[in-house]
């Protein structure tokens, strides 16, 4: 008990940055989004007494679409708090009430959708966490809400919904006289009825099949005790990701799979995040140029910035910045100031409506909106839209006199 105690109050006091655990809450939202709309497709014969005869007391539709709705919010980080309350709800009354048949990832839903109305799931890669900085910043000042998370909270969702179901498995592999001698993995896979692909080319290599099978139950004894583990991770994190990837591509259970794939997620280094997904980026392709002066502007620039997840856009301003390009010191500074400006890599100017068609076209999950925008008809109603905004908005630059605060008068210490 000595032992556990020291261990839970050394992952609460370290903390480590959240983004790992961040991209697990859009992977597993992901995948239960797939999971909920597949219950809707089946929905009748889920909840109806005789399906389309003996329809069921209530139309199950709105529920699930609810949940969906609340799901959705989740992947996107907005309203996380409330979502993931709406959540936990609809999951307990759709899944945690089926008894008529048993599927192992109720198991790991039902934990993880408990722990998520807790953990700071949208401390990164989220909406809320771009509403933070837009309720906050001003021209002056743009404030970073914090990142860090206890590392309690990544082993938190590894324990509930692998290594508890996992270890509850252990134990009725070890009565299966399959699973004692080896062909726990072969038994399945060779029945045509629960497998999806031939793969008797594998199935009948006879070690192979010994080996992943004796594998799997050391794995699965294992996990508990090994997962939070630094020099184990890695390691337990590829045989775990190959075990369900070997289930995806075998089973047609595809969202049990894509479940625990998720989940293996949060034992990715959390270095590997901030070196390859969230990085800074020094020399920029496009820069982007905006009126520091201008409320409006920063709001825009603070938005751009927070989906930039891979800093491709740099910012620059019109104020201090223009004038050292060639391609912008000869434009007046008023134009500058009025239109959105900005520059690619090869020193082409953009304006208006095309800056941000570039911005959505850098940024990999706004290229379907570039794309849409860039449309005959769509792209003229934009710069129609764009031009009415840029005309009627107010245009008072913001300085200290007439924007934010005033700051208190400091009490003299001797009064």
């Amino acid at each position: 008990m000595n032992l556990i105690k020291r261990f839970l109050k050394k992952s609460f006091d370290k903390t480590i940055d959240g983004t790992g655990l961040a991209i697990f809450r859009i992977a597993y939202s992901s995948v239960l989004l797939c999971e909920i709309a597949q219950m809707f497709y089946f929905k009748e014969l889920i909840f109806d007494k005789i399906p389309f005869i003996d329809k069921a007391e209530i139309y199950f539709g709105l529920p699930i679409g609810i949940w969906f709705l609340s799901v959705l919010l989740l992947v996107f980080g907005l309203f996380t708090r409330f979502a993931s309350i709406i959540n936990y709800l609809m999951s307990l009354i759709l899944i945690g009430t089926i008894t008529s048949y048993e599927y192992h990832v109720f198991y790991a839903y039902m934990g993880i959708n408990f722990l998520l109305m807790f953990l700071p799931v949208s401390r990164c890669l989220s909406l809320d966490r771009l509403l933070l900085k837009l309720k906050y910043s001003n021209t002056t000042f743009q404030y970073n809400p914090p990142k860090k998370v206890r590392q309690l909270y990544y082993f938190l969702p590894l324990f509930v919904a692998i290594g508890l179901v996992y270890f509850d498995s252990i134990f009725i592999k070890l009565t299966a006289d399959s699973w004692l001698n080896g062909l726990g993995v072969w038994m399945p896979g060779s029945f045509p009825m629960m497998a999806q692909l031939n793969l008797s080319f594998l199935l009948n290599i006879e070690y192979l099949m010994y080996f992943l099978g004796y594998l799997t139950l050391a794995l699965e004894f294992g996990f508990i005790f090994l997962f939070f583990r630094k020099k184990m991770r890695v390691s337990i994190f590829i045989l775990g990701v190959l075990l369900h990837l070997g289930i995806l591509i075998v089973f047609p259970i595809p969202w049990f799979a894509l479940t625990f794939i998720s989940i293996y997620l949060l034992m990715v280094p959390v270095s590997f995040w901030k070196k390859y997904l969230v990085r800074k980026n020094k020399n920029h392709k496009f820069n982007f140029y905006y009126d520091t002066e201008c409320p409006l502007c920063i709001r825009t620039k603070i938005i751009i910035s927070h989906l930039d997840w891979f800093d491709v856009i740099g910012f620059k301003t019109v104020q201090f910045d223009a004038d050292d390009h060639p391609k912008l010191s000869d434009i007046d500074k008023e134009i500058l100031l009025d239109d959105i400006h900005s520059v690619d890599k090869n020193d082409k100017v953009y304006k208006g409506v095309d800056t941000y068609l570039q911005v959505f076209k850098r940024i990999f999950y706004l290229f379907p909106l570039y794309l849409l925008i860039s449309l005959p008809g769509i792209y003229h109603l934009a710069k129609k839209v764009y031009g009415y905004v840029a005309e009627n908005r107010d245009t008072e630059r913001c300085s200290e006199e007439n924007c934010g605060y005033n700051p208190p008068t400091i009490i003299n210490s001797n009064e």
